[in-house]
């Protein structure tokens, strides 16, 4: 097995033991995106592994306790995100938004005390596990075969991404279109740049990052607005309804923009 294979899985393993520690700090946010960003990449190794291993190695099995761990994570970074959001979208202060906000901050803190149970039970073996099988499973692995199955998981991920775009109408889709672009990111870095990305997908690495940042923020505006929404539909007070009302209809514009854009990148730049 090409050693950058390995050394891609030792430096998240420890990226992801590091932030665990951090994690215990309930104020550093920070520590439980970092988290997620290197499970995902073990996610994508682990594709991977099942690929160049022919099905041997078991990328979901593999992967079972540290994505129970992924989701929860997850969930409180989207409030992490949301609470962010409620400052950062009004163009100017709305004082309409404050209860909205102390909503999500509550619902930051339940999200908060069941990742930390997770957090508290998880156990480092699951680590060690998911390593020796990929060491056992890819020892005789070769230089060629790895790029050969790099190419294939890259084909793989540009099919997935056509048959959501192509599969349906739900705007929702380019949630998993954009998982898939960044899927496509992490493949490359773990060979280290070696698998000819832009020859595929027709864009060069530098927009394709653009595009990633791009579907980050249609998907925060999603998030946004859907929450923002659940929230009035319990809560009818008419003081603030008009207000936020027509703040959701700006959200939703730029929403509707962002999502217009990316469709047009991936229909006439990604030629999907």
């Amino acid at each position: 097995m090409p050693s950058y294979i390995l050394a891609y899985f030792h430096k998240h393993k420890s990226l992801i033991e590091e932030n665990l520690l951090l994690c215990a700090d309930p104020k550093d946010a920070e520590a439980v995106h970092n988290l997620r960003l290197s499970i995902k990449r073990l996610r994508v190794l682990a594709r991977l592994a099942e690929e160049l291993s022919e099905g041997a190695f078991d990328a979901m099995g593999s992967m079972k306790k540290i994505n129970k761990l992924f989701r929860r994570a997850g969930r409180l970074r989207d409030l992490h995100v949301l609470v962010a959001l409620s400052t950062e979208l009004p163009e100017k202060p709305l004082p309409e938004l404050a209860d909205f906000t102390t909503h999500l901050q509550a619902q930051e803190k339940i999200q908060r005390n069941k990742f930390e149970l997770l957090l508290h039970s998880f156990k480092g073996k699951s680590l060690d596990d998911f390593g020796l099988k990929l060491n056992t499973l890819l020892t005789d692995v070769s230089e060629k075969k790895a790029l050969t199955g790099g190419h294939q998981l890259l084909t793989a991920f540009i099919s997935e991404i056509r048959n959501l775009f192509h599969g349906g109408s739900d705007e929702k889709r380019l949630h998993n279109i954009r998982t898939r672009l960044k899927d496509i990111n992490y493949l490359n870095n773990i060979f280290e740049e070696q698998l000819h990305i832009e020859e595929q997908i027709h864009i060069s690495l530098e927009r394709l990052k653009e595009v990633g940042e791009l579907a980050g923020s249609w998907h925060d505006c999603l998030n946004f607005v859907s929450k923002l929404e659940n929230f009035m539909l319990k809560h009818p007070d008419p003081e603030y309804q008009a207000a936020l009302k027509e703040f959701i209809s700006t959200i939703t514009q730029r929403k509707q923009d962002l999502s217009q854009e990316l469709t047009c990148v991936l229909i006439n730049e990604m030629r999907v």
